[in-house]
């Protein structure tokens, strides 16, 4: 059964009705397609894991070590998940592209064309800035605390989680110049009340940088500090838009 809904312009979209059971067949199969992938790349980084933790112990200068009989293979198997994740990020995300895309009237469509890749690039960006800047950092100043008489033995489970702190939720609040223009397209706010709340989002970037990384301040200023920077370039950009606009 086919559904015609009329825009403003007067063009004609159609859109193909499913039924439930349709809906749940086409669901099914992308998420085989995607477990497919997800299972691959994990076997994959498997393969990987070694590798990783040599790389990885060359930064702490030391082995690691597992407190608990199953720490190591969960280790490993958590790593080749992730691994397997990143490997598998881009047929998952086609997958998702191709169920919701039948649903979506051309204009959507385009929002979520133009919107997509940049989140995806903030994203990739973000876990970059994390690896490079945020973690070497981190580390080596909560290292530096040990002493002649205090050594650390570094869990091999306590280091992976340390390592997701200080690299996943960069990715996550990189996405933070999107929200900003989302919500201003939407109307739910305007770039003159953006302006007026710039302190109150100012403190909310050391608070947002404390809850999501190591409780430590060298992690908490690396996150502030970018979130501030993009909101401030974001804040430019759009009034830059408006003046442009009026002209």
């Amino acid at each position: 059964m086919e559904e015609r809904e009329r825009t403003g312009t007067g063009s004609e979209y159609v859109l193909v009705q499913m039924t439930t059971e349709e809906h749940l067949a086409e669901l099914r199969s992308r998420l085989l397609v995607s477990l497919a992938a997800l299972t691959a790349g994990s076997v994959v980084g498997w393969f990987l894991v070694p590798g990783m933790l040599r790389h990885f112990a060359q930064h702490i200068a030391r082995r690691f070590v597992f407190v608990a009989p199953a720490e190591a293979f969960t280790t490993y198997l958590k790593m080749a998940v992730l691994i397997g994740a990143a490997l598998a990020s881009p047929i998952i995300v086609l997958e998702a592209w191709r169920f919701v895309l039948p649903a979506l009237f051309p204009h959507e469509r385009r929002v979520l064309q133009r919107f997509l890749p940049a989140s995806l690039g903030l994203f990739a960006f973000g876990i970059a800035f994390g690896y490079l800047a945020v973690y070497p950092l981190a580390l080596r100043f909560l290292l530096g605390f040990g002493t002649e008489t205090v050594q650390p033995a570094l869990s091999v489970a306590r280091f992976l989680n340390f390592f997701i702190s200080v690299t996943v939720p960069f990715g996550l609040v990189f996405q933070f110049p999107l929200v900003l223009i989302i919500l201003v397209r939407i109307g739910i706010v305007s770039v003159e009340r953006l302006m007026s709340l710039r302190k109150m989002v100012w403190f909310l970037s050391f608070v947002v940088g404390a809850l999501l990384t190591p409780p430590d301040a060298v992690s908490q200023v690396m996150m502030a500090v970018p979130l501030i920077v993009m909101f401030e370039l974001t804040l430019w950009r759009m009034r830059k838009g408006e003046r442009r606009d009026v002209r």
